[in-house]
């Protein structure tokens, strides 16, 4: 999958990061809301990211290094080290990315990307395992957690019955949108805010925490990607 930022570069926007420890997890209410609207879950990602010492970062990289193997890039500003955790007879795979900057300026940063390609209660059940053991070994409260998924859908687009389920199974609030019509596929984003999280970032003075993403080319179903609070896509 390539690198993706899915939010209009027409807004500015300042993080604020409230992250404390939930139940149900970010990942599983939006997978709750699309299985429960009979579709499928194409793609899911939960992107992990927190800027620590180098001292920190230093102890984890030598972890990270006796137990995967390495890939190494790097450019003028940056040394990145990639470790991927995978396995034939698991669903869920894990990959680490260590960021180190050539300025002492900046902070060193430690990625996880946790993500699978369908969804059912199994996988429901490893993700939950793999994400909160990782998370209390290498990260802090301070980290930021960033989820998405893909679904496939088909007529409920059309006559406006997703829209409105979503809203009311997350009570939105602050909901705005945007049409992308430059291309021969329209696009559709939606934002909006739910008091369901704690994530948020603040457009223009308003919290937003839900991002959804609607792609309809002329031929086949729109495809659909719901994320909080922003979808990226990152390795």
């Amino acid at each position: 999958m390539k690198k993706m930022l899915l939010i209009s570069v027409l807004f500015m926007f300042t993080s604020v990061a409230s992250v404390q420890g939930k139940t149900v997890s970010e990942i599983e209410q939006l997978a709750d809301f699309v299985t429960n609207q009979q579709l499928p879950v194409k793609e899911w990602q939960v992107i992990t990211k927190e800027k620590m010492t180098e001292n920190s970062i230093n102890e984890i990289l030598k972890d990270l290094k006796n137990s995967y193997k390495a890939s190494r890039m790097e450019n003028e500003n940056i040394i990145k080290f990639q470790f991927r955790d995978t396995h034939k007879e698991r669903s869920v795979n894990v990959t680490y990315n260590v960021m180190l900057p050539k300025k002492k300026e900046s902070y060193p940063q430690l990625t996880m990307v946790v993500e699978g390609s369908a969804w059912n209660q199994d996988i429901k059940s490893e993700f939950h395992h793999v994400f909160h053991s990782i998370s209390t070994k290498y990260f802090s409260s301070n980290k930021r957690i960033f989820s998405w998924l893909k679904t496939e859908t088909g007529g409920i687009i059309h006559n406006g019955v997703f829209e409105k389920e979503l809203i009311n199974f997350f009570n939105l609030q602050h909901i705005k949108t945007q049409l992308d019509t430059t291309t021969n596929i329209e696009r559709k984003y939606i934002y909006g805010y739910t008091e369901k999280w704690d994530e948020k970032i603040t457009i223009e003075d308003i919290p937003v925490n839900v991002q959804i993403a609607i792609t309809h080319e002329k031929k086949g179903h729109p495809e659909v990607t719901l994320g909080t609070p922003i979808l990226i896509n990152e390795y």
